[in-house]
């Protein structure tokens, strides 16, 4: 095209460029007030969610947060959880065990100086809200052994901990338990010293400090390795959590963020009937604790990043577990739908 024909033509056009709806606007435009969540809160030490009294059922899916779709997935599935007595589910800013092929697969939320990238952050909050229109509360989980490397010091842990806890502030989002780290103390994945013993009770009192510093409403805890010795209370400690088959305190609220694996990364979402009456006695012994003790169900079907089918993680309920043919985590669901009822905000109805 001719020079000069060209630059005739940009200029006609300036006119109408200004009054694209595109156009950045002059003026700053106001901002709208976040809705704040229902409420999650420990009394007595027993859980309320928006004031009444809940008793939590849960699942773990904490590698939902690595991608736009997997959120979907999870969102489009919350309705099928309710129906089965899910009111709980828990997301990690570090992921979890990608399973098979790839331990490391999950996903990593935070740059090497400890702030939140925008994209996870959005799809938390994204998620956190389909679980309040739900009456779900959400265990959010902020590190792990297997990434908190990718923290490249200390700083970025504690800012790690202070974004995360300014998010939760700034957008109330309340419908919301934190665990500052799952498998504290593990004996061999850890970078840092001040994720393990000894002197651990301090340690965790200094980790709970900078988060409640920025959202002293918000409930937390801490999580041991279950073959640490490391202790489950400590200063600061609003929630008593567990995993595997570690003991239940005899008092005080307790969650268990991971219960033992019914089935294995590279066979997930198949079992036996030795794996289910395993499972159900453990279940059966979540039942009879009341409105103090929780738990969410772990599976390698829901958290592993591809999996043998290569469709994971598999936000859906799936198959029974009889075999290949037939994976799924059905028997988890069908059973609490059945001793506990679906999920109907503030209750679980049979």
């Amino acid at each position: 095209m001719d020079t000069r024909k060209f630059v005739v033509m940009a200029l006609l056009a300036l006119p109408a460029l200004a009054q694209h709806p595109l156009q950045a606007p002059t003026r700053a435009q106001p901002k709208t007030e976040p809705v704040a969540t229902r409420e999650f809160e420990l009394r007595g030490g027993e859980s309320f969610l928006g004031g009444e009294k809940v008793k939590l059922w849960g699942v773990r899916v904490n590698n939902s947060l690595m991608s736009p779709a997997v959120a979907e997935r999870l969102v489009n599935n919350l309705d099928n959880y309710a129906a089965h007595g899910i009111n709980l589910i828990s997301l990690s800013l570090q992921g979890t065990n990608g399973g098979f092929p790839d331990v490391d697969a999950g996903p990593n939320c935070f740059t090497p100086d400890g702030r939140i990238v925008g994209g996870y952050a959005r799809r938390l909050e994204w998620i956190v809200r389909e679980a309040d229109r739900r009456g779900m509360v959400v265990c959010l989980t902020l590190m792990m052994p297997r990434k908190d490397e990718l923290l490249r010091d200390e700083a970025a842990v504690k800012l790690g901990i202070e974004s995360t806890a300014t998010l939760l502030e700034q957008r109330k989002l309340r419908n919301v338990v934190v665990n500052l780290y799952q498998e504290f103390s593990h004996p061999t994945r850890i970078e840092y010293d001040f994720f393990r013993e000894p002197d651990g009770e301090s340690k965790k009192a200094q980790l709970t400090a900078w988060f409640k510093a920025i959202a002293p409403q918000i409930e937390v805890g801490i999580c041991p390795n279950h073959l640490s010795g490391s202790k489950t209370a400590y200063p600061g400690c609003d929630v008593q959590m567990i995993h595997e088959a570690m003991a239940i305190p005899a008092t005080g609220f307790v969650l268990n963020t991971e219960t033992p694996d019914p089935d294995l990364p590279g066979h997930e979402g198949v079992v036996n009937r030795f794996h289910i009456a395993r499972m159900q006695e453990t279940w059966s012994e979540y039942l009879a604790g009341g409105p103090r003790i929780a738990m969410l169900f772990r599976s390698p079907y829901l958290e592993d990043v591809r999996g043998q089918q290569g469709t994971g993680p598999n936000l859906e309920i799936g198959g029974r577990g009889s075999g290949d043919s037939d994976r799924g985590v059905r028997y988890y669901f069908d059973w609490l739908r059945e001793n506990v009822g679906r999920w109907e905000f503030p209750r679980h109805v049979r």
